[in-house]
């Protein structure tokens, strides 16, 4: 990208020759990229750029951004994932602040639940005198103003913290004795009035771009004209799950039985309408059950088989609560809901979703045009970043980031295209990608997916053996997770196993296998990006099954768009996964390991059109297929690096 030469680019070149040469370290690609997104705010265009590993990409963008606040002093929001990143984005907003020598206002923009509710916090410890040590200190940190319950000081349990978070706001937290104190409440009224720099998660802005499309007044600041998008990939994500209208059998059950209090004499209709509901949402249940079996990953998302049965006890519920909300003059819910769910356009996606229980879902098919004119507007300098944009290495920029731009509706014209910064860790040197090449092809099916998991196993310890523990091994299914940790429990292996669990802190059992450096730990879902572990104690990862999506009617969708659904859509989307699960391995310029994949479907012996496609997205390009020089090469880099195992 060619440079124009304006002030702001002038000055932030400036900032790094003289950083540089007071011992900040000079990154030519962090350089590049801070000087690419100026270009993009001098001629207010989007920008959108690939960073790996080690560029120090937040403060690339922090630092342009920033210096063009003080030009401007008009909000700036920068949104990225989970929590822990606000918080390590809060940090470097203030390497960045110290490095040009000024002071901001920063706030950081946790959601509603990640506070306490002192009227809530009141009424519990009011009612449980027997857990009053606990409560009193939570009490006495929160009315000395300390209400993020990650900076309380105190571990609190899931349990207790659901009962005393905040959970809802609205027009009686005006009247609430506790609002002038409350936190939640000033964050809120600073995002909404203050010129300062924002650090919220991709949901809120998300939310605020809707509120502002339906002529509300938003969550931001109107002189708000920048924002940056950090771990741009969940984007898409984010904004389907805004837009998506959801009700559930719960829902509609409870307002069927507020109806049934309210008026006894429909009690026998009411009845009638539960038990052909209950009917049809065991049958459901069935379907999604047997949709279970013949999936080879987790998903939360399932197809709405709508067939004749389905078809026919829905459209008798639509008729007896039309007769009740006619002759009751009720606004019912379940009706106006049922109403959309059977009279679907092509414009719509309809699924299921099934955690504690049954969810209808709707949601338009092309989000991509609402994120487009939503997110890229006339008047607002965007900034589009992630170290796992790009699913192919070769070709143009655009060919690169080609699946992502489409899923966001990005601008082509109009907008900056970076070409991806590539890590700056000598890969090379200090790590190895090891194919399995014998095991089987991995099927769908029940008996094709443990003969793969049989012979997994084996390969499993002996990777294990090599570098004596120190792995996180992903899976694409929890039943995979559970089956291997279960063998290789019994297996009489000299480390400890750990293993994901939903019900317990996950930070803690990270925690755990960062101190217990010989250990492993079995994750999935979340296991695959957010973990940054540096140092021995995360010395390999095996990758279990390439990641492909599991289908469901939203990839079914997007997939019917494309005349090679596999290489345009299937594969992309495995690519960036794949991309993030094994970035968990190099996080330091002093990290050094393995990436193994079992999977044979990218081996040498296999003829998948996609092999080479997948193997040259990853910085990995030391590869073998022999497991002996595997171990050679973990010999070699331990002698070198003094360690003993």
């Amino acid at each position: 990208m060619r440079l124009i030469e304006h002030e702001l680019i002038e000055t932030v070149q400036q900032l790094y020759d003289k950083t540089t040469e007071t011992g900040f370290e000079k990154r030519d690609g962090q350089i590049e990229m801070s000087l690419e997104i100026c270009e993009a705010i001098v001629k207010n265009k989007p920008i959108v750029v690939e960073a790996g590993v080690g560029i120090g990409k937040s403060i690339a963008y922090l630092v342009p951004i920033i210096l063009q606040y003080f030009r401007e002093r008009r909000q700036i929001v920068i949104a990225t994932s989970t929590i822990a990143l606000q918080e390590q984005l809060e940090k470097d907003v203030q390497t960045v602040l110290r490095m040009i020598g000024v002071k901001a206002e920063v706030i950081l923009a946790l959601g509603m639940k990640n506070y306490i509710c002192s009227k809530r916090l009141a009424s519990y410890a009011d009612r449980h005198q027997t857990a009053q040590v606990t409560l009193d200190n939570i009490c006495k940190i929160a009315s000395h103003g300390e209400q993020i319950r990650s900076r309380i000081g105190i571990e609190i349990n899931d349990e207790l913290w659901d009962k005393i978070c905040i959970n809802s706001t609205g027009e009686r937290c005006r009247d609430c004795r506790y609002s002038n104190s409350c936190q939640y409440l000033q964050m809120r009224s600073w995002l909404r009035y203050e010129n300062c720099i924002v650090i919220c998660n991709q949901n809120m802005l998300v939310s605020h771009l809707i509120q502002k499309d339906n002529g509300l007044s938003g969550i931001f600041n109107p002189s708000n004209n920048m924002i940056v998008v950090d771990e741009t990939h969940n984007l898409e994500g984010k904004f389907r799950d805004a837009y998506t209208n959801r009700f559930s059998k719960l829902e509609m059950l409870n307002e069927l039985t507020s109806i049934e209090r309210q008026y006894k004499s429909r009690k026998k209709t009411i009845a009638e309408i539960k038990e052909i509901l209950n009917k049809v949402f065991q049958y459901l249940i069935q379907d999604i059950n047997m949709q279970k079996n013949k999936m080879d990953g987790d998903t939360r998302i399932f197809y709405f088989n709508q067939g004749e049965y389905v078809k026919s006890q829905l459209f008798i519920i639509r008729r007896a609560l039309a007769e009740l909300e006619d002759k009751l003059r009720l606004d019912l819910r379940t009706l106006a809901f049922l109403r959309e769910l059977c009279n679907l356009g092509s414009k719509n996606i309809i699924w299921l979703e099934n955690d504690d229980v049954l969810t209808f879902c709707i949601c338009k098919k092309d989000i991509n045009k609402d994120i487009s004119r939503l997110l890229f507007k006339r008047d607002t300098s965007v900034v589009l970043t992630s170290a796992t944009i790009s699913s192919s290495s070769s070709g143009s920029p655009t060919e690169k980031y080609r699946y992502f731009l489409s899923s966001v509706g990005f601008p082509m014209i109009k907008g900056l295209i970076s070409e991806p910064k590539c890590s700056p860790f000598d890969y090379d040197k200090n790590t190895m990608l090891y194919v399995s090449p014998d095991l089987p092809n991995p099927g769908h099916g029940k008996e094709e997916r443990r003969r793969y998991a049989m012979a997994a196993i084996p390969e499993i310890i002996r990777l294990l053996k090599i570098t004596h523990g120190k792995t996180l091994i992903l899976f694409t299914a929890k039943t995979d997770m559970s089956f291997v940790y279960g063998r290789l429990t019994n297996a009489g292996l000299p480390f400890k196993l750990m293993i994901q669990n939903d019900s317990s802190s996950q930070q803690r059992r990270l925690e755990r296998f960062k101190a217990d450096t010989d250990s492993v730990i079995l994750g999935s879902g979340t296991f695959w990006e957010g973990i940054n572990i540096e140092g021995e104690s995360l010395s390999q990862v095996i990758i279990y099954k390439l990641p492909f999506p599991v289908p469901d009617p939203i990839n079914q969708y997007k997939m019917s768009l494309s005349d090679d659904p596999i290489t345009e859509v299937a594969v992309p989307e495995m690519i960036i996964k794949l991309k993030q699960g094994a970035g968990r391995l190099i996080r330091s310029a002093t990290d050094r390991g393995i990436v193994s994949i079992l999977d044979p479907r990218v081996s040498s012996r296999s003829k998948a059109a996609y092999r080479e496609m997948v193997l040259s997205a990853l910085p990995e390009k030391n590869r073998t297929e022999d497991i002996c020089d595997l171990a050679e090469f973990w010999n070699d880099i331990n002698e070198k690096s003094g360690r003993t195992k």
